[in-house]
Parts: structure tokens; C-alpha cells; sequence
């Protein structure tokens, strides 16, 4: 399954939050202590955790990879830049310095730079999808004529170097913003959108995407992101198991025997019994003595010309009828 690797920058209170609150079941690193917000939006509040320095943020790191938060498939981290700048000042701590530029140039800048990227590297290395949520600007910058444009970017507390490094390892680097729409009654109202695309005055990048097969601009509502770059919403191990064994067992139709049909006999049972005497019983004696007694006699052997006399008599008699 490919996991979605994505930063996401915009003014504050555009919306950011609330569209990484939507993300298949995130858990929140909050910096700004904003989470509770989210509750209003569904969000439970056993799903973040508030830090306040760059180690806390570490151990949250460490912890990530664990079975403890196999439940989760989504982690935010927001905001992003506030982990940077703790990542400078504990460095400036345990030196015992009060700016990096204390130490020379170069060192302390390359020190710190290099822990938050590589710590940042070992986030996004997590089979899971991983959102980093920063501030946006806004910016004025001139040409070779001396014409002004306005851009827009991330978040100017993380150097232009790390930013650069944080792009090259994620998927989609956009901009969300605010724009007002004027209603038929001539009221406005704000609409957030996401910037899917980006443009010429923004900062960001998107990979795997047709350019000319997806609308530049959606809502900013995860349903609509998923949809738009084919995001499969699919369910972890755990959750299928966890349905499959919620589903009702398959009732078995039970196959009744055919029916045998009983045959009755009516059987003449006497419902009497002969009466037994003594005499009875001397006149039963004396009969099978007699019976012992008598010789059997000779069986009569006839002949061949007896049973041919006796047949002609025979067809003799039919034929006088």
C-alpha cells in the first residue's frame, strides 16, 4: 500500500488541522496546544499528545514506531517549524551558547539542520502516512524590471535549504488558502481550497499526478484530496480482522430426512387363549403316541401306464362335457 508523504502550508486558522484531522485514523504531535479544537470536528482527544521541546518531540518519534501505535495510520505533526527552532535552542543549551552564531560559522547551523532533517527522515521512513503542517507566508519579490509579484511559501523559521531537503522526500508540497466568494445578496463568503496544483507564485511540488487529468484547486477536504490522486481509503489488518469476526456465521440450511412411511399389518392376534385342563393335556399324550406308535405306511409307486390311463380318462371326461 503507498502511504502519503505531504506538507501542507496556509495562514493561520485556514483550515490545516481539520483536513489532517479527516486522514485514515491520525494521531496528532501538536506544538501549539490548538488540538482541543479539533474536538468540535469528531476528534478524540487520546489521539495527540502536546510537546514542548525538541526531545519531547523525539521520544514521540521513537514511540511511533512501536506496536503501541499500530491503531494509527496517519501522523501529524503540527507545526513543524516551532520543532526546528527547539531543535536550535536545546543545541544553543547544551553548548552553552546564546546564538549558533556564537560558535563560527557554519558549525552550529550544519549541527542543528542536520538532527531535524534526519529526524524528520526517520518520520517519513514509517510505514504509515505522514502530514507536516506549517504556516504559510506571503512575500513580495521583484524582477529584472523592477515589477513586483507576490508568492507564497512555507513558513520562513525553517531555512530555505532544509525546506528544500523536506520537498525532495515528500509526494506533495501545496498551499491551502482562504478565498472570498460573493454571494447573489452581495455577502461573501470564505471558501477554503486546496492549491492540488502548484502555481507559478507558490512553493511546492506534487509527483505521480497528470497535471492535465485533475482540477488545480479543490476543496480542502481530505474526501476530496483521496479522491482526486485516487487515494485508496483501505482498512489495516487489525480493523478487517476486527469486521470479520463481527459478521454473523452463515446459516447452514439443515437437510431434513425424507419422510418414511410407516406400513401397518393387520395381524390377527387371538385375544383368547385356549382354556388348559388335565384333560386336555392326557388326550395330547395319548395322540402322539399313537403317532409314535403307528408305522409309517409305504408310499404307493405308480406307473407309467397308470399315469397314462389316468390321463386319458381325464381328457376323457372334459371332452363329454
Amino acid at each position: 500500500m503507498k502511504r502519503i508523504k505531504m506538507v501542507l502550508y496556509g495562514e493561520p486558522g485556514v483550515g490545516k488541522s481539520v483536513f489532517a484531522s479527516k486522514s485514515p485514523k491520525p494521531f496528532f504531535i501538536c506544538t501549539d496546544g490548538n488540538y482541543e479544537w479539533l474536538e468540535e470536528f469528531g476528534a478524540k482527544s487520546e489521539d495527540h499528545v502536546n510537546v514542548t521541546s525538541w526531545s519531547e518531540a523525539k521520544a514521540i518519534f521513537e514511540k511511533i514506531s512501536t506496536k503501541e501505535f499500530d491503531k494509527y495510520e496517519t501522523i501529524v505533526v503540527d507545526l513543524t517549524e516551532d520543532l526546528f527552532k527547539w531543535c536550535e535552542q536545546e543545541y544553543c543549551v547544551r553548548n552553552k551558547i546564546e546564538h549558533l552564531s556564537d560558535l563560527g560559522y557554519g558549525k552550529a547551523y550544519d549541527t542543528t539542520r542536520n538532527e531535524f532533517f534526519i529526524e524528520i527522515c526517520k518520520l517519513f521512513a514509517l510505514d504509515k502516512n505522514v502530514l507536516l503542517l506549517m504556516h504559510g507566508i506571503t512575500y513580495t519579490v521583484k524582477d529584472r524590471r523592477g515589477v513586483e509579484h507576490t508568492k507564497y511559501g512555507p513558513s520562513s523559521r525553517i531555512p530555505d535549504k532544509v525546506m528544500d531537503m523536506i520537498e525532495g522526500r515528500t509526494r506533495y508540497f501545496l498551499r491551502c488558502y482562504l478565498k472570498d466568494e460573493e454571494l447573489e445578496d452581495g455577502t461573501l463568503l470564505k471558501k477554503r481550497y486546496l492549491s492540488l496544483i502548484p502555481k507559478p507564485d507558490e512553493f511546492g511540488i506534487v509527483r505521480g499526478i497528470d497535471e492535465n487529468k485533475v482540477p488545480h484547486d479543490i476543496p480542502l477536504e481530505w474526501s476530496e484530496f483521496a479522491k482526486a490522486i485516487g487515494f485508496s481509503m483501505t482498512i489495516s489488518v487489525e480493523t478487517a480482522k476486527e469486521k470479520i469476526e463481527k459478521q454473523p456465521e452463515p446459516k447452514v440450511e439443515e437437510k431434513s430426512e425424507p419422510e418414511v412411511e410407516q406400513l401397518t399389518f393387520d395381524i390377527p392376534v387371538e385375544t383368547k387363549m385356549p382354556e388348559v385342563t388335565k384333560e386336555t393335556i392326557e388326550e395330547t399324550a395319548r395322540e402322539l403316541e399313537l403317532a409314535v406308535e403307528k408305522p409309517a405306511e409305504p408310499a404307493k409307486t405308480i406307473s407309467n401306464d397308470d399315469r397314462i390311463a389316468a390321463i386319458k380318462a381325464k381328457l376323457a371326461a372334459l371332452n363329454k362335457k
